[in-house]
């Protein structure tokens, strides 16, 4: 893949890929993303497919374009360490190939990406020039890297995002490179119309706001931008968003919270409160109220406090109602193999955690008492078990 800045361009990174923008609601510039079949920019990058290496070194690596002449400011921007694998997307002559080799040390690993064949050669050659083990070479399709899943630490994309055709299918095959919490820079042509030049308004197929709407709807989320460091170009740090992992303190398996230390307004000991549950939701998956409530109890575990620090009673009603029942009653009445709720209720009981059933919505259900649990309790109603425990000092939350 190629680094092309047109006849204004960089160190020579050969422009590659073929890349159809994302599938993007209401469209970008105007147009509807929605295919990724055909290029949205088709012979843009024909000039590159037979490159001649001399040619592109003597108008890419020249102190007159911006990203050479500010590449050491770009390396440090990047934040690399010792021991990362990263790929240059769009590689070209190979100076940022160069650059990043040294970088990450030996124990790191530097892949070159191109379509151009003979800049890959060219990569090769001063690689091993200059004593630069740790580089490897990779011919990608128009249509993806052809990098392997989870290889990648830090991918950089430099002046090449607007002659990619497909870019889509290019940025989801980088996504499934990436390693969770990896990151993507992205350097490229400002177009603002009374500001670019007439050859960026005419050349680059689409501005900033665009290409970080098309790079955010593979999942990438922005992480940084580095103003000011360019004048012509931007540069836009994007992130593979790593996994959440969920703690579960005090509810195993159940409600499980992301540990936010120094949030303001953490859990204190002595709260009351009763849950008003009415729905039901889908008769295979957990009722979203219990689960609240092991949410809730996860939240004071991880804040240092016990289940004895809090008092929490559910009170179910309406759809609500038949989360409570025995797996055969429940598989009689919903279809399903038993009751999904069972193994949730019992980790919020182990917890001192009240479950009470509205016994007004039984008999409105046509539920008869011998189909719940027999460790839920049966309420007059939901009216009054909610305002018994509220008269009793509970604050009251409504679960939608």
């Amino acid at each position: 893949m190629t680094r092309w800045l047109g006849m204004t361009r960089w160190l020579g990174m050969s422009v590659w890929l073929a890349f159809s923008v994302a599938c993007l609601p209401g469209g970008v510039g105007g147009t509807r993303l929605a295919a990724q079949e055909k290029s949205v920019r088709p012979g843009i990058n024909d000039t590159f497919r037979d490159p001649d290496v001399r040619d592109f070194i003597g108008k890419f690596e020249i102190e007159s374009r911006e990203v050479f002449a500010k590449r050491r400011q770009i390396l440090e921007a990047c934040g690399l360490r010792p021991g990362q694998t990263v790929g240059d997307i769009g590689a070209g002559t190979g100076l940022y190939t160069r650059l990043f080799a040294s970088a990450v040390g030996d124990e790191g690993r530097v892949l070159a990406v191109d379509i151009a064949q003979k800049f890959l050669d060219h990569i090769d050659q001063r690689c091993r020039e200059a004593g630069l083990r740790n580089v490897e070479t990779v011919r990608c399709a128009a249509d993806s890297t052809g990098l392997a899943d989870a290889s990648l630490d830090f991918a950089f994309i430099c002046d090449t995002y607007h002659h990619f055709e497909f870019p889509r299918k290019t940025m989801q095959s980088l996504w499934r490179a990436l390693k969770p919490g990896g990151r993507v820079v992205v350097i490229d042509f400002k177009k603002v119309a009374g500001e670019s030049s007439d050859w960026v308004m005419s050349h680059v197929r689409a501005g900033q706001p665009e290409v970080e709407a098309e790079i955010r709807s593979v999942g990438f989320r922005k992480a940084s931008e580095v103003p000011n460091l360019l004048k012509d170009n931007y540069l836009v740090v994007f992130e593979k968003p790593a996994p959440v992992e969920l703690a579960f303190p005090l509810v195993k398996q159940f409600g499980g919270i992301r540990v936010r230390p120094g949030a303001v307004d953490p859990p204190r000991a002595g709260a009351k409160v009763v849950l008003d549950v009415t729905q039901g939701g889908k008769p295979t998956e957990l009722n979203k109220g219990l689960e609240r409530a092991a949410r809730l109890l996860n939240i004071y575990g991880a804040a240092g406090l016990t289940a004895d620090d809090v008092r929490v009673a559910v009170v179910l009603h309406g759809e609500a109602t038949f989360s409570v029942l025995t797996d055969e009653a429940y598989r009689a009445r919903l279809g399903t193999e038993g009751n999904p709720n069972r193994a949730l209720l019992a980790a919020l009981r182990e917890v001192g955690v009240e479950v009470l059933v509205c016994g007004q919505a039984l008999h409105n259900k046509g539920v008869a008492d011998e189909e719940v649990a027999a460790e839920i309790p049966v309420a007059v109603s939901a009216l009054t078990a909610v305002l018994n425990r509220q008269a009793a000092g509970y604050g009251c939350l409504t679960i939608p």
